[in-house]
């Protein structure tokens, strides 16, 4: 039951966040330091603020390593890119 529910939530904030989702499939299996992945998205300020959501609800991980922040997708990021994927969006 837990696992469906968990879904649901998933597949609501694909429904609500289509460029949240282009986040984190920009990043997929890679790891980028945060100045690189929003230069690929080709939004800074508007990529900052989805990146900082996305650490905030945990789909992003986030580590400090010499003045650079690395993000890669948590197992709940990578769920949701793979739902994503598997309906299209």
């Amino acid at each position: 039951m837990n696992l469906i529910m968990e879904q649901i939530q998933l597949l609501r904030l694909i429904i609500r966040e289509k460029a949240l989702v282009k986040l984190l499939k920009t990043i997929d299996n890679k790891e980028y330091h945060t100045r690189e992945l929003l230069k690929r998205l080709g939004a800074y300020g508007y990529g900052h603020k989805l990146l900082v959501k996305a650490h905030k609800i945990k789909l992003v991980e986030r580590r400090v390593v010499k003045n650079k922040i690395y993000n890669r997708l948590t197992t709940k990021g990578k769920e949701l890119v793979k739902l994503a994927r598997e309906i299209g969006v």
